[in-house]
């Protein structure tokens, strides 16, 4: 190692030396490279448009890497080899993964950059009446990253020496034979579009799909993810989601809370007249319930009892509030019943033996 040392001239000890320096610096550097990207960043960031501003969060990360992948790079060039040929030969086998290093690591700085179509979405909304939400945000990113990784694709395969051109004639030959053995995908992707342009629901809301309820997690190419009341993940391929009766619980203004209650018959009908009137003014004077719908009337006579049917609308939209004001009223009720001198009936049977003996 010391004879090779000695053999090498000033210039060569010099090259070797920048060499090394710039190996050490790639190697050492990262936590500076970033902080000085950070810090060139926020300076820069007052005097900058937003999309820029989103552009060079994405590529904070890959950047840095690049610039220790040149710092590499010049290490190589500089480092002093003996053999033309061989120096040749080394350059030919890192420049392509060079190369597509650096596709990759642009291409990761645009998939990091997708809040860009957030960003396009919110620009577009006025011209196009658009809701600006996260279903088709994400929904636009997930087409955004696909775009992305087939471009980096692409472009890694040319440098290759892989006939892409060829590839993509013939892609559009194979892609037909797909589609007919992938109707259903196919069904699903167009699903897909379907429920982010008509927007029945979105991320958050509380939806039935069928025999199937729950929040919604996510708006995929093929599927919805919802997650049950029971805290369940289920996920509904969109063709499935489009054919079926869809309704969302959160879009509603209110809820109708509709019950029975039963009543012994030897109640004394004026007993009945004033539990009725009191248990509407109980009703109406809370403050998450319409006053305007609430409907209490003698429905009919049961089996065993005189049946009183309530109706109303309750403004509590969360299952938790809902569940707060049926308690609440609940608890209310039943001393008001025995207040208005009225019993609630259960039910009962009588039997007559063939003596005439009642039991």
């Amino acid at each position: 190692m010391l004879d090779l040392l000695i053999s090498l001239s000033r210039q060569e000890l010099l090259a070797l030396a920048f060499s090394l320096i710039l190996l050490l610096l790639s190697l050492a550097g990262g936590r500076p490279i970033r902080r000085l990207i950070a810090f060139l960043g926020d300076r820069v960031r007052p005097f900058t448009p937003e999309w820029l501003h989103i552009l060079g969060h994405g590529f904070k990360v890959p950047l840095g890497l690049m610039l220790r992948l040149a710092l590499i790079f010049g290490a190589s060039l500089l480092f002093p080899l003996p053999d033309p040929v061989t120096r040749a030969r080394l350059l030919g086998l890192f420049l392509p993964i060079l190369r597509a290093a650096a596709v990759l690591l642009t291409a990761w700085g645009f998939w990091r950059a997708s809040p860009l179509c957030r960003l396009l979405l919110r620009s577009a909304q006025n011209q196009l009446d658009l809701e600006s939400d996260r279903t088709i945000s994400r929904f636009l990113e997930n087409i955004y990253r696909v775009l992305v990784l087939l471009f980096a694709g692409l472009v890694v395969m040319d440098l290759f020496g892989l006939p892409v051109a060829s590839l993509i004639a013939g892609a559009g030959i194979a892609g037909l034979a797909v589609s007919l053995a992938a109707q259903s995908t196919l069904s699903n992707l167009i699903a897909g579009a379907t429920l982010v342009l008509e927007h029945p629901f979105g991320i958050g809301d509380y939806v039935a799909l069928g025999d199937v309820e729950g929040v919604v997690e996510d708006i995929s190419f093929r599927s919805t993810r919802l997650r049950t009341p029971d805290n369940v993940l289920v996920t509904v391929e969109n063709a499935k989601v489009c054919g079926e009766y869809i309704r969302n619980s959160t879009s509603r203004v209110s809820r109708l809370w509709q019950f029975t209650l039963s009543l012994t018959y030897q109640t004394d009908p004026r007993a009945v007249e004033t539990f009725v009137a009191a248990l509407e003014d109980l009703l109406r004077a809370d403050a998450e319930v319409d006053a305007d719908t609430v409907q209490v009337i003698l429905e009919g006579f049961g089996a065993s009892s005189l049946d009183i049917s309530v109706r109303l609308y309750a403004t509590a939209l969360s299952l938790a509030d809902y569940r707060a004001l049926k308690h609440r009223l609940n608890v209310r009720i039943i001393p008001l019943a025995a207040q208005c001198g009225c019993a609630f009936a259960y039910p009962t049977a009588t039997v007559v033996l063939e003596g005439g003996e009642r039991v």
